[in-house]
């Protein structure tokens, strides 16, 4: 299914009107820094080089690809991001609440000053991201303090 391509002005102007489904919608290099939106509906939607940085995001479907997205201090709650798949994007201060992150995926993200909190029924997964506390960890892990385990040797039942 090909998605379609909106402009900011044109998604802002939808939702203003009362649409929440946008799902499969392509929106690159826009600014949606700040704006607060409730219940949109973003399954199968890319976003690129997009500026979301303070958003607020309540009781939405974010099944969705960033693609150098800037995240930075956005609040994120009782959203659904399973299967969302971040890339190259800075999610630094990031704080998702009561949040499903089944099976999301960070690739080369920096995740500093991060919050991610919620459940899901499969771990996240990560590649080459820096965590909250600014360390890098390379390659791909779904536990990020991995390391950290087996210097400490607490990692039975991790593997």
């Amino acid at each position: 299914m090909e998605r379609e391509r909106v402009t900011v002005e044109e998604f802002l102007r939808r939702y203003a009107a009362g649409e929440r489904d946008f799902q499969q919608i392509l929106l690159e290099y826009a600014d949606l820094s700040g704006v607060e939106l409730q219940g949109i509906n973003l399954d199968g939607a890319q976003f690129c080089y997009v500026n979301l940085s303070s958003i607020k995001l309540w009781y939405c479907n974010l099944k969705a690809q960033f693609i150098y997205c800037n995240f930075r201090d956005a609040l994120i709650e009782n959203c659904d991001l399973e299967s969302t798949r971040f890339f190259d994007c800075d999610l630094g201060g990031i704080n998702t609440r009561i949040c499903d992150l089944t099976c999301t995926r960070f690739i080369r993200v920096n995740l500093r000053d991060a919050k991610l909190s919620g459940s899901g029924e499969d771990p996240c997964r990560f590649w080459d991201v820096i965590r909250e506390d600014g360390v890098f960890v390379p390659g791909f892990t779904s536990d990020l303090y991995i390391a950290e385990r087996i210097a400490e040797g607490t990692t039975k039942g991790v593997f």
